[in-house]
């Protein structure tokens, strides 16, 4: 039998009491990293995303959850009573980080504070990401993708050039959130690796989208605020061209480095352009980018369709890409061969290629566990193995309603056998 090969976080525990996207996308990635991930959920019905969505829920298995939470195990405690409160901090002894991502104030109301978990283990590291953080005045606003990308600016720049804003096709705070709480939690983990001492880290989902603000903002910043753009429509400036242009059958990306412009006049057989006043300096190319806009897409037109035009951009060195849809993404992404997807056997869909994180490590694998863990579904191996709990304990908390399980979960059961 070939031997395992081994993942950078073999051995460390998760307990995830997070919901929606971003939290969820924190604990997805350290699955992905070789962290045993265990989804607290909260009754009657689990994590909201296991309700329904597009597509349906199919065998009691929601295609939402899924992508955000498979290779996570699944308990179900009602902790906001205290006896599930207590089984919750009893649990903290036996894992090494926990995530959330509640408005802030709520978890508190229940007793399950980073104080509260540090004094069951005092080397417990717990990541909080929320809208807006743990501190300041908009702290226990409840916050999401959208009020935290509107607040950071983002909006503001992305849309039309009449002043529109338009949103991304994507949850990039949500995203952004997972993103660094996975760089913060990886750093609290060697910090406790030298020490000894966990901490709290917070996470504030507008501040992610602010941090990877770039040209714009620098420029704002180093004009003490005199700086203030606005959307930019199609185009980019810093170099022109540089933005989306359509050719006969499809868009696509041009940057032309300034550098670059002279060569690039010569190669489209427009070398009229290096003495006409309105593109000549870059500043005045930015200024008449619309007009230039129309000639490169004629130019485009004339030499055939979008592979036609990105052969000859490339050929000559330049930044050229098509715009793909995303049927069009995925097949490239399969086609290259790196192992961003692994194919995971869903019932009532079959196999189904899922993201993971877009790392490749010369010793160590990138792989999640093929876990698809209903609501509750290991709560009775979770609670005997770590807290030493018997069957009847078990009965009597799920007869409680401190412990729920899917009620669909003893049918698949027994289909399953």
């Amino acid at each position: 039998m070939a031997e395992a090969v081994p993942q950078n976080l073999t051995g460390v525990r998760v307990l995830d009491i997070t919901q929606y996207i971003a939290g969820p996308t924190l604990g997805r990635m350290l699955a992905d990293l070789g962290a045993e991930v265990v989804k607290l959920e909260m009754p009657p019905s689990g994590e909201y995303s296991r309700r329904g969505g597009f597509p349906p829920r199919v065998e009691g298995q929601s295609p939402t959850y899924i992508y955000y939470n498979r290779g996570k195990r699944s308990l179900c405690i009602d902790f906001k009573r205290p006896e599930g409160a207590e089984i919750v901090l009893d649990l903290a002894t036996r894992f090494d980080v926990v995530i959330e991502n509640y408005t802030p104030g709520v978890l508190r109301k229940y007793g399950l504070t980073y104080d509260a978990f540090k004094a069951r283990n005092p080397r417990i590291i717990m990541c909080s990401i929320s809208g807006f953080g743990q501190t300041g005045s908009r702290a226990n606003l409840p916050g999401n993708d959208m009020t935290a990308q509107a607040l950071s600016g983002l909006l503001h720049l992305t849309g039309t050039e009449d002043g529109t804003p338009v949103y991304p096709g994507m949850y990039l705070a949500d995203g952004g959130g997972g993103v660094n709480g996975v760089a913060a939690v990886l750093a609290a983990l060697y910090y406790r690796e030298r020490t000894g001492i966990g901490q709290s880290i917070d996470v504030a989902l507008y501040e992610c989208v602010f941090h990877i603000h770039d040209v714009f903002l620098m420029q704002n910043l180093f004009t003490y605020g005199d700086y203030n753009p606005g959307p930019t429509g199609r185009h980019r400036p810093g170099a022109t061209p540089c933005g989306l242009f359509r050719t006969r059958d499809g868009w696509i990306v041009l940057t032309v480095l300034n550098h670059q412009w002279a060569r690039f006049a010569q190669d489209i057989g427009k070398p009229e352009l290096l003495t006409d006043a309105r593109f000549n300096p870059a500043t005045a190319r930015w200024e008449h980018r619309h007009e230039l806009e129309s000639i490169i897409e004629d130019w485009c037109r004339s030499l055939g369709g979008r592979d036609d035009v990105l052969k000859f951009l490339r050929d000559r060195h330049y930044l050229a890409a098509p715009v793909l849809d995303l049927r069009q993404t995925v097949d490239l992404i399969k086609s290259e061969g790196r192992g961003a997807l692994q194919p995971l056997d869903v019932p009532g869909y079959g196999e189904i290629p899922l993201p993971k994180v877009p790392y490749l490590f010369s010793d160590t694998t990138v792989e999640f566990p093929p876990i698809l863990s209903m609501v509750g579904e290991d709560n009775r191996e979770i609670l005997r193995h770590d807290l030493g709990y018997s069957e009847q304990q078990l009965d009597d908390l799920q007869a409680a309603g401190i412990l729920i399980e899917d009620s669909e979960l003893a049918e698949i059961r027994a289909r399953r056998i």
